[in-house]
């Protein structure tokens, strides 16, 4: 091995870096409402069940649209059918499981931008409906991957100015990236405030509750190497 060769690994053997991790931590103010409305029917007829729980969802489709909806802006987000089954003694004590029939749910959703008095109005017409889904609200944003984009460059920043910062105090300074890790994971795009009345309540009233929804704290993070001069 010549003697520039030698000379090159033991440059690369001792080359310092540091690593160091960004976080970037953002507050979102919640403009869109979702509205959530599971359907339940039963029968001991699957047929009888799957066709109750179609009947719930045209009722439900023809609520939104007499509130401005489009037929489509109702959306599925799960639906199935089970058996249920009821555990009973018999004449000698010993339990079994009794066929009671079929369960079909189907979990739809709608979102429209954040209008406390639509909301109410629609929980009002729904709930005086035979459809009886029960019903979620939650508040959210209507661009996320802009948040998302958003914590990942604060986060780069961070990286940047705390690696920048470690080399001035130990008097060397920031060469050539090497590195960067980062695991992308769901971030939870949705409020914390809670949204709930009585059914009996929207039956008797569609008054609107002027609320503001906390933002949404949202946070991300990523591993960044730099060379070391």
């Amino acid at each position: 091995m010549s003697e520039a060769e030698n000379i090159d690994n033991k440059e690369f053997c001792t080359m310092a870096a540091v690593t160091v991790t960004g976080k970037g931590n953002i507050s979102v103010k919640p403009d869109l409402i979702d509205l959530g409305l599971n359907i339940l029917t039963k029968d001991k007829d699957c047929g009888n069940a799957m066709d109750k729980a179609g009947s719930a969802l045209e009722e439900l489709r023809s609520i939104l649209e007499s509130c401005g909806f489009e037929r489509d802006d109702l959306k599925t987000s799960d639906f199935g059918v089970r058996t249920e089954y009821e555990t009973v003694p018999d004449e000698n004590g010993n339990y079994r499981n009794v066929f009671k029939g079929y369960c079909c749910t189907h979990a739809l959703h709608v979102s429209f931008p954040m209008d406390t008095q639509r909301l109410a109005d629609v929980l009002g017409r729904i709930s005086s409906s035979e459809a009886a889904p029960e019903i979620s609200v939650r508040f959210t944003v209507s661009d996320p991957e802009s948040a998302r984009e958003e914590l990942i460059n604060l986060s780069a920043a961070d990286a940047r100015k705390k690696a920048e910062l470690l080399c001035k105090a130990s008097g060397a300074s920031l060469g050539k990236l090497l590195r960067i890790s980062y695991d992308r994971h769901d971030v939870n795009t949705y409020s914390q405030t809670g949204y709930g009345m009585d059914i009996n309540c929207l039956r008797a009233s569609a008054k609107a509750v002027s609320i503001a929804p906390d933002d949404i704290k949202l946070t991300d993070s990523a591993e960044f190497e730099w060379e070391i001069n």
